[in-house]
């Protein structure tokens, strides 16, 4: 069975040689803290390889942005704080060194999108004809149709798109003060996907579109069921349709925090499943897979669990794969990016007991042989969070 017949068949909930081999992408920030811990860089350079993770591609370069952006402009530094202007019209506060790397410490401080007249200006920096929005597609084709991967496609969802625009803050403003601003915010992004997106999907197969959205906080979603059911549910069936009808198996939302009042609106008349179902914000992934027996969940390892012991992380593992094997629909996988404090050796040793586990080994008994860990060289340094803050202030060196 090729790594695309394992991924299409696990989205419709059917039987499967093995559950494909899904860990969890390093952060920018986890890479360098793992070099310190005998990583090379050639084992970085080749990690899927070197894990043996199965990978998926995508159909070319794809730009949701605004086109042209607008001009970035520093106004102020002071210490490690930069306020500026970035590409999208936002001005915020950063870092300047960012204690981790690819997830930044920032600050929104005002954004484009405060009227109906400031939305008219930047949907001319939105017009999903603009030739620079997709690349290579064409070139693509083939490649992609005939790939034995999987081929996924990740787009912003109409929440992520509006509160970019607007913030998180102006965007639940506007739900009660200007409605009709953000139904045309979000019926205008509705158009833009499907214009951008609905002649290359009409040339290529795509098996998994992933719908950005993040709008849930640790217990509930950021706006209400009946909010999300009146500005989103009826576009989502829009765009749901629309994947459909270009073959798409499988449409996941990608958002974090706790999911169930967002699965009770949105599944399964707008989207397939889930990731990266966060277990730190009370998410249960064997619970809603009893309730919902035909979603799709990609994610739910506890990220936490993986900083301790290699007890604490095999019961963590064992449980999630436990879920799987009894309920189907299920990847397991780290519930978001893996980040710098998790060692790389207990990585490595969580990547071993998953591929025995899937691959026939005792679940209850097995011990990973840790091939992977003897291939590392000698740990010069852990990761020591309070460090990165005090380096990246300048308070010490690196």
């Amino acid at each position: 069975m090729t790594s695309r017949e394992r991924f299409r068949r696990v989205f419709k909930h059917e039987k499967v040689d093995r559950i494909p081999y899904v860990f969890g992408a390093p952060r920018p920030s986890t890479f360098p803290a793992w070099r310190k811990q005998g990583l090379s860089k050639e084992q970085q350079e080749e990690w899927y390889k070197f894990v043996g993770e199965e990978e998926t591609i995508s159909i070319g370069i794809t730009n949701f942005s605004m086109i042209p952006p607008f001009e970035e402009k520093v106004i102020e530094e002071h210490g490690n704080l930069r306020v500026w202007i970035d590409r999208e019209g936002v001005k915020r506060m950063d870092a300047i060194n960012q204690p981790t790397p690819g997830f930044q410490t920032r600050r929104y401080l005002e954004f484009p999108v405060k009227t109906p007249t400031d939305f008219e200006k930047i949907k001319k920096r939105l017009d999903p004809h603009t030739p620079e929005r997709l690349k290579y597609w064409k070139n693509r084709i083939d490649i992609c149709n005939r790939s034995d991967k999987p081929v996924k496609l990740v787009v912003p969802g109409l929440f992520w798109r509006t509160r970019d625009l607007t913030g998180f803050e102006g965007l639940c403003k506007m739900f009660c003060d200007q409605p009709i601003l953000v139904h045309e915010m979000m019926e205008y992004w509705t158009y833009f996907l499907i214009e951008m997106l609905k002649e290359p999907l009409s040339h290529i197969k795509v098996d998994l579109v992933i719908i950005a959205e993040d709008m849930a906080y640790k217990t509930a979603s950021m706006i209400s069921p009946a909010a999300m059911r009146k500005f989103m549910l009826p576009r989502y069936k829009r765009l749901y349709s629309f994947f459909k009808g270009k073959k798409v198996d499988c449409v996941v939302m990608d958002t974090d925090g706790h999911i169930s009042q967002i699965l009770e609106v949105f599944h399964p008349i707008a989207i397939d499943g889930n990731y990266p179902l966060e277990i730190a914000a009370n998410n249960d992934s064997e619970e809603y897979l009893k309730k919902y027996p035909n979603l799709f969940i990609l994610g739910g390892i506890d990220k936490r669990e993986l900083r301790f012991s290699r007890r604490r992380l095999r019961t963590e593992v064992i449980r999630r794969y436990k879920t799987a094997m009894r309920y189907g629909g299920y990847i397991p996988r780290i519930d978001h990016g893996v980040p710098p404090d998790i060692p790389l050796r207990n990585f490595l040793y969580m990547i071993e007991l998953i591929k025995g586990i899937v691959n026939g080994e005792d679940i209850d008994t097995y011990e990973p042989p840790c091939l992977l860990e003897k291939k590392l060289g000698k740990i010069e340094e852990m990761f020591d969070p309070l460090k990165a803050i005090r380096i990246a202030h300048g308070e010490v060196s690196r």
